[in-house]
């Protein structure tokens, strides 16, 4: 060997030999040489013999790649695992490079020799498991079934040694003394300690912030079997407490949420939502933890403001409540079990006995792991935090907790302190919150543009869509429940995502997903009057009136917004009642702050009405009353834009005008309504339509049951009360622009005299085939039960003579039909009975005969004679613009006709 070479070019002639056993034998003697050289302490030696091995996986046919690999797996056992992990590095990188071979014999033997590197050096191994966690990850989709094994067997190794080892294992390189006194981050004035979950130390073998990179590389694979992978690791890491897996929860949530998509296998799924349910779990009890705490510190603190001692420190008892929470969360630490691999990868070696010098702890450690590497864990998982309490005179010393103790929930009790503070599991644990929300509102269809971009569902199946769905909205309500203040910020795109979605589901008939939005939508809706309240549990949850008043500054404008602007964009109904029960909730909650806002963006109930069904239309309405009904002038307002709505549609839809009257004089009361819409229809110049709206409202005024309370005020209406004739006087005033509907609002309020001048009137003009149809139709509503009072007065004659002229006039200007023969039947019945009754008569005295008006005196009669007549003439104005109205019109309809050529034709 004289150029410096220690392996004889026999041997490495032999270790490309392509007869397995023939390797095998050559691997026993470079593991003979090892431990010689070991135990002559020459290094260089050794150093020597693993670069000329290495050189071979390089360089050499696929057989000499495979001995050396083989062989380089022989080194390590003879190294020990004390020595290994000096050289670890120069033995294990070489066989990773061997990985990437075509050869799948090659990648089997670099399976089978990592294997055996890793089970001497376990916990050493852990200063690479990034490397090996990546190599993992890609033979498990490797197309050789002999490849896929053996890594399947390697990967449950590497599984044992990270839960042994992976909290607490420091490379033998780093080791040094141990120190003696525990660092706290924290020592309050009463000498206690705590001792809180530090970051991962630098120096450790394993290190989860540095792997975490790794790992979300991985996670966004399309193989199954790469995501089963990386399943079970997240479920291993999720079971070691200390590790803290889900505080790195935000970082791999999409990816995991993701393994549901792409035509993933049914198990693949099943594993993903039960892992999902699993970090939810956590998050929960968690968030019971932190929110305890909160709690008691603050019942402390305000204990201390009183000068009274904690509960806790009078009885020397501590909040079993937290305790409880805590062995919640570490749960699984305990229910964890030592597992034995059987499956191992054959090798060709001799187990040899470690000779380097250790002390009997090492060496037995060592045995143990050359016999059963997965029989015992050198290390188990280190024990939950615990509070180590210092003394006041001796700051220096810490009491040690009592090994024959439980710390199951992670606290030690000192009775001897005056204040007995504790740590509990997961109360340090920080989750983004918000980063979770704006990751989770990214699945959810019809999300809008934020920060990260929407997840493309559209080309999966629709079980998979709602599945997704359903775990989004999940996750989004115990967000809410859990740390409702990150929503503050987002509320419009949840709404713009609610509204949308109720929407497809409502045309997709996915009634099960629509109800989960609208329990979110609710869910929202509690969460902004909890924030109002900020009551002391509300205060916990971070809802401060800081942020409320944040809240109505900036986004309650754009919330608005937000839902004016998807009210106009949706189509579907039920997306337009969810936008207009918000509307109605944030006016409910902000009514001041909502008006300021309406100011900027003024409110129309025409356009809330237009294009719309008669389910949205009452909803529009139910708005308008809760918004109006203390806003005078909003309610006029909006009055005068619904008349301009009903412009639009009076001609063509009559129906959906009454259905808007109808429906508003239940939510509001009908003679607010009534008034106000006479009152504004006085001021139109477009006769036709008021005369058509006046048609509308009295037919409704004397059919509807909802207008049952002002039919019932105008029948006792009094005409020498002012407030009383102010309501007639501004319903007649309108009702003048319809002679039939001035006609029956005298009848249903009792003013005979009026109606009789109006009968006469209507006499003196040309009666039109409308008007006789529109007589007709008073006719038999007087026979309907809401004129029974005008029906039973026809029994004194004596107190209401205008009536019989009334009807009587009725009757001379209705020609010859069917209504005309029920008129005068009625007539001639009341008739017939009177002269009857008249013919068998006692007379009365005068004195108990009672007036036609028994509470008027001269100056009232003057007051009503004069009213009368003031509301004569104004119906004879009207009616005459009428006249001269339609006179024009027909002058330009016979004018048009002309400039045509057409002959007009003669009015018969």
């Amino acid at each position: 060997m004289g150029d410096g070479r220690v392996l004889d070019p026999a041997i490495i002639k032999d270790l490309s030999n392509h007869i397995y056993e023939k390797r095998k034998a050559t691997a026993f003697q470079i593991e003979s040489f090892t431990k010689s050289a070991l135990s002559r302490n020459e290094s260089q030696t050794i150093y020597k013999i693993i670069d000329e091995l290495s050189e071979l996986t390089n360089s050499g046919t696929n057989s000499a790649k495979m001995g050396a690999i083989t062989a380089l797996g022989s080194v390590s056992v003879a190294l020990g695992s004390i020595a290994i992990a000096y050289f670890l590095d120069k033995i294990i990188k070489p066989i990773f490079a061997t990985f990437k071979d075509t050869d799948a014999r090659v990648r089997y033997y670099a399976c089978e020799s990592l294997y055996n590197i890793a089970k001497i050096a376990r916990g050493e191994i852990l200063v690479y498991f990034n490397e090996v966690f990546d190599i993992l990850s890609i033979l498990v989709t490797d197309s050789e079934s002999s490849v896929k094994n053996a890594a399947d067997i390697l990967d449950r190794l590497i599984k044992d040694i990270v839960s042994a080892k992976a909290t607490n294992y420091v490379s033998i390189i780093y080791q040094k003394e141990p120190v003696t006194e525990i660092t706290s981050h924290l020592v309050d004035a009463n000498g206690v300690a705590i001792q809180v979950n530090h970051p991962q130390d630098a120096k450790k073998a394993f290190s989860l912030p540095k792997f975490i990179p790794t790992l979300l590389e991985r996670m966004y694979v399309l193989d199954p079997y790469c995501k089963k992978f990386m399943l079970s690791w997240l479920e291993l890491l999720d079971d070691i407490p200390t590790l803290e897996l889900i505080s790195f929860l935000p970082t791999f949530l999409e990816p995991l949420i993701k393994f549901l998509m792409n035509n993933a296998p049914d198990d693949v799924r099943m594993d993903t939502e039960n892992m999902l349910n699993q970090f939810l779990v956590e998050m929960q009890g968690i968030a019971r933890v932190r929110h305890e705490k909160r709690r008691k510190q603050r019942d402390t603190l305000r204990l201390k403001e009183k000068g009274e001692k904690p509960e806790n420190d009078k009885d020397g008892s501590t909040e079993h409540e937290v305790d409880n929470e805590a062995e919640t969360v570490t749960e699984k630490q305990a229910e964890k079990e030592k597992s034995t691999d059987n499956d191992k990868l054959e090798i060709g070696k001799a187990k040899a006995n470690d000779k380097t010098k250790t002390t009997d702890k090492d060496k037995e450690s060592t045995k143990e792991q050359h016999n059963d590497p997965n029989k015992s864990f050198d290390s188990a998982i280190s024990n939950l935090t615990t509070v180590i309490h210092t003394s006041e005179a001796k700051p220096d010393h810490i009491e040690e907790p009592d090994d024959n103790e439980s710390h199951v929930d992670g606290v030690e009790d000192d009775e001897n302190d005056e204040e007995n503070d504790e740590f509990v599991t997961g109360q340090d644990i920080y989750l983004d919150y918000p980063k979770m929300i704006e990751i989770l509102l990214t699945f959810l269809r019809h999300s809008p543009s934020m920060k990260l971009a929407p997840v493309d569902l559209s080309g999966e199946p629709h079980d998979i869509v709602v599945t997704i769905q359903e775990i989004s909205l999940t996750w989004l309500e115990q967000i809410l429940n859990i740390s409702p203040s990150g929503f503050v910020n987002l509320l419009p795109q949840c709404l713009t995502i609610i509204i949308r979605n109720i929407a497809t589901t409502e045309q997709e008939k996915d009634f099960d997903l629509r109800n989960l939005f609208l329990g979110f939508s609710s869910a929202l809706q509690q969460f902004l009057v909890s924030l109002k309240e900020c009551n002391d549990e509300s205060q916990l949850q971070g809802l401060t009136p800081e942020l409320y008043d944040d809240f109505v500054e900036s986004q309650l404008p754009q919330l608005i917004k937000t839902i004016t602007d998807n009210y106009t964009a949706t189509k579907n109904d039920f997306g337009k009642i969810t936008c207009l029960e918000w509307l109605e909730f944030l006016y409910a909650q902000n009514p001041k702050e909502y008006m300021t806002v309406l100011s900027d963006r003024p409110f129309k109930l025409g356009d809330l009405l237009r294009s719309s069904s008669n389910d949205v239309a009452s909803k529009s309405l139910e708005l308008f009353a809760v918004i109006s009904e203390d806003n005078d002038s909003m309610f006029n307002q909006q009055i005068e834009d619904l008349l301009h709505f009903f412009h639009t549609q009076y001609q063509t839809n009559k129906p959906r005008i009454e259905l808007v009257v109808r429906k508003l004089c239940t939510c509001l009361p009908s003679q607010r309504v009534y008034s106000s819409i006479a009152g504004n229809l006085n001021t139109w110049e477009d006769l036709d339509f008021v005369n058509a709206m006046v048609s509308t409202l009295n037919t409704i005024l004397l059919t509807s049951n909802e207008l049952g309370d002002l039919r019932k005020r105008l029948r006792a209406l009094d005409v020498y009360k002012m407030d009383d004739w102010q309501i007639f006087a501004t319903l007649f005033q309108s009702w003048c622009h319809s002679a039939t509907s001035a006609l029956s609002l005298c009848l249903l309020t009792s003013n005979y005299e009026l109606a009789y001048l109006i009968i006469k009137n209507i006499s003196e003009q040309e009666v039109s085939y409308q008007l006789l149809m529109h007589l007709d139709i008073l006719v038999q509503l007087i026979e309907s039960p809401i004129f029974l009072k005008l029906r039973m007065q026809l029994l004194e004659p004596e107190k209401q003579p205008y009536l019989y002229k009334t009807l009587y006039g009725l009757l001379m200007i209705l020609p010859q039909s069917s209504t005309y023969s029920t008129l005068q039947n009625r007539l001639t019945s009341v008739a017939t009975l009177l002269s009857s009754t008249a013919a068998t008569a006692t007379p009365t005295p005068a004195a108990t005969t009672p007036s036609a008006l028994p509470q008027s005196t001269p100056s009232s009669l003057s007051i009503r004679k004069k009213r009368i007549y003031e509301m004569l003439d104004k119906f004879i104005k009207v009616q005459e613009q009428h006249e001269h109205a339609d006179a024009v019109k027909k002058e330009k309809e016979d004018k048009d006709k002309k400039q045509k050529g057409a002959v007009p034709r003669r009015e018969p």
